[in-house]
């Protein structure tokens, strides 16, 4: 155990030492440039997105959900096309609020930290960000592929995307199975979309005009969905321990700094499972599960007292 902390310690130590270089004016330049750029990537990021989209709806709801008549019931298929028309609407505007609702910072009293970028006191579960340039509420980390940080101010809408983009995806991976076994096989079984006669196939002729069009855009989304399924799935688990726990990303890390210090920190953030959740939905004043979480709703999330939070904090490190 005592060489345990004595190795965190050290971490910690050599942690601030690379954090005050890379602060240095001689690096902070080359930082600050890099930070630049990737604020640059994460725009062109977001048109990466919605083109992506736009190929995962044209391809769901154009070729795969038609051509699927030849193996699955008409029932069914209705039903996925509902299902998948209302996730689409969800992610599409949790998408939109996660990375246009802007950083929440709240000024921190004399006694609590100083942010030197800033040049303002900042509360316990405020950082700054290097590359928004800004202090942010609840700061979880930055995400380029929203070009700004997941904080207090968008982590439902952010975690709301993420999760309904797994339901997504998983509902594209099963119900378009068929359909891409004989894209990917068309040229041994002769089997495809546009060698079909569907009765719903109202964009067959458009897309069936374009030369290989069809194939390509089945096996690229199909693996594609396969792929954020995985990936995305993951990092939608992830956050759910995390949420489970009333952290953010940032919030564990500190934690498990402290506990290598302190065998008995208990986190003070962590009110129970189910408040968390409730605290993370913003489900209060009579807020329900269904017209909040379910439907796009773009009501704030319940926030700690900053003051409380900071006591509790400080109660325990101490």
């Amino acid at each position: 155990m005592v060489v345990c902390l004595r190795f965190a310690a050290r971490m910690t130590s050599t942690c601030d030492k690379i954090e005050n270089f890379l602060d240095g004016p001689f690096i902070s330049q080359y930082v600050n440039v890099i930070n630049k750029y990737i604020r640059g990537l994460g725009n062109i990021l977001i048109v990466v997105v919605y083109c992506i989209t736009l190929l995962l709806v044209i391809t769901s709801f154009g070729i795969i959900l038609p051509y699927e008549q030849w193996y699955q019931p008409p029932l069914l298929l209705l039903l996925y096309s509902i299902i998948g028309f209302f996730l689409f609407v969800n992610i599409m505007y949790h998408y939109y609020k996660a990375r246009t609702i802007a950083p929440i910072h709240v000024p921190g009293k004399d006694h609590e930290r100083w942010c030197f970028k800033c040049e303002h006191r900042k509360t316990i579960r405020t950082h700054h960000c290097g590359i928004c340039q800004r202090c942010v509420l609840g700061m979880d980390h930055h995400c380029i592929w929203i070009n700004q940080c997941v904080g207090s101010h968008n982590h439902r809408h952010f975690f709301l995307f993420i999760a309904n983009l797994t339901v997504a995806t998983f509902i594209i991976v099963i119900a378009g199975y068929h359909t891409a076994y004989d894209h990917f096989f068309e040229y041994s079984n002769g089997k495809s979309f546009c060698s079909a006669f569907l009765d719903y196939a109202p964009l067959q002729a458009w897309i069936c005009s374009i030369d290989g069009f069809s194939r390509n855009a089945v096996i690229f989304s199909y693996l594609l969905a396969a792929l954020l399924m995985c990936l995305v799935g993951f990092l939608t688990g992830w956050n759910m321990f995390l949420i489970s726990k009333g952290f953010t990303y940032i919030d564990y890390l500190q934690h498990s700094d402290h506990v290598a210090l302190n065998a008995t920190y208990r986190n003070p953030l962590d009110q129970g499972f189910r408040r968390n959740w409730k605290n993370f939905l913003g489900l209060r004043r009579n807020r329900s599960f269904f017209k909040h979480v379910i439907l796009p709703s773009s009501h704030p999330a319940f926030l700690l007292e900053e003051e409380e939070a900071t006591t509790l904090m400080m109660d325990d490190i101490v």
